[in-house]
């Protein structure tokens, strides 16, 4: 997990719960980070024990085939779909029906559909997508707290301060809009949005060619990618061993990039964000 202090940078936090309000609202739902190999913790003693995970429960066979749905059934329309070059504009006027706060504004305006369909794909193996993304980032840098702790280890034994780095809380402030666009989502008309415009996103996930079956399987994998994420309590602590912050437990550094993205929203976003898609996939799976 790194974290640039510069805006920009660390944009791609956003994308993971950005991509799912979104998505969820033509039907499906993503979001992402960005990544770097990870630098050795410096060498510290009594440090604030890393917060307590409740680990994601591994499957009895990691090699098992991957589930498969059946994709949604049409839905009768008045009017022929347009071609997926020419479904902006009316992907756009769908969205703005839904009559969302925000929602529309977060949407970058152009190709939306292939967007969302990369950025899903990306979300089913439990990344989150760095480049050509949906959503706009949210507002402003990542943000810590630092603090000081004693330690020990000097050549005379001898206690020290060495500064500490946590997740501040207002860090979680930055995902408050995006988690208000998910939880305002009406599961009923997201998902007929979603069959509505299901034939374009199934063509645009074909010209992919990755081979993982159809688009719909892929959401489904994608939600449960995340609701797999584990939930944290108390103090994220980090480190900061040169440019970029990193998660000082080794566990939380090697979750993937969509779970450590459910982490730093904090317990009550990823809680809120849980509770939606767990809602958007029943309705995505009724016959």
């Amino acid at each position: 997990m790194q974290y640039n202090n510069q805006a920009g940078a660390f944009s791609a936090i956003a994308k993971w719960v950005v991509l799912l309000a979104a998505l969820a609202a033509i039907g499906a739902i993503g979001y992402f980070l960005m990544g770097e190999e990870a630098k050795r913790p410096p060498k510290l003693h009594e440090l604030p024990s890393p917060v307590a995970v409740q680990p994601a429960v591994a499957p009895e066979n990691p090699i098992a085939t991957k589930p498969v749905y059946d994709e949604p059934v049409p839905v009768p329309v008045p009017q022929p779909l347009p071609d997926l070059e020419q479904s902006d504009a009316p992907v756009l006027a769908a969205l703005k029906a839904l009559n969302i706060n925000g929602l529309v504004e977060m949407v970058i305006p152009q190709d939306i559909l292939r967007k969302f369909v990369r950025a899903i794909d990306v979300l089913e193996e439990g990344k989150v997508i760095t480049e050509y993304r949906p959503i706009a980032s949210p507002q402003g840098a990542f943000a810590s707290d630092s603090f000081n702790v004693k330690v020990s280890g000097g050549e005379l034994g001898e206690q020290q301060e060495v500064e500490q780095f946590r997740v501040s809380p207002k860090n979680y402030l930055r995902y408050t809009l995006i988690v208000q666009v998910i939880s305002a989502l009406d599961s009923d008309a997201s998902v007929a949005l979603y069959k509505r415009y299901y034939p374009l996103l199934n063509r645009a996930h074909q010209e992919l060619g990755t081979g993982k079956g159809n688009f719909h399987s892929v959401l489904i994998r994608a939600i449960d990618k995340v609701l797999s994420a584990p939930d944290a309590n108390g103090e994220l602590i980090l480190i900061h061993p040169k440019v970029y912050y990193e998660f000082a437990d080794p566990a939380l550094e090697k979750l993937p990039e969509a779970h450590k993205l459910m982490l730093r929203m904090g317990p009550d976003n990823a809680e809120k964000v849980k509770l939606s898609l767990r809602n958007i996939r029943v309705k995505l799976l009724q016959k």
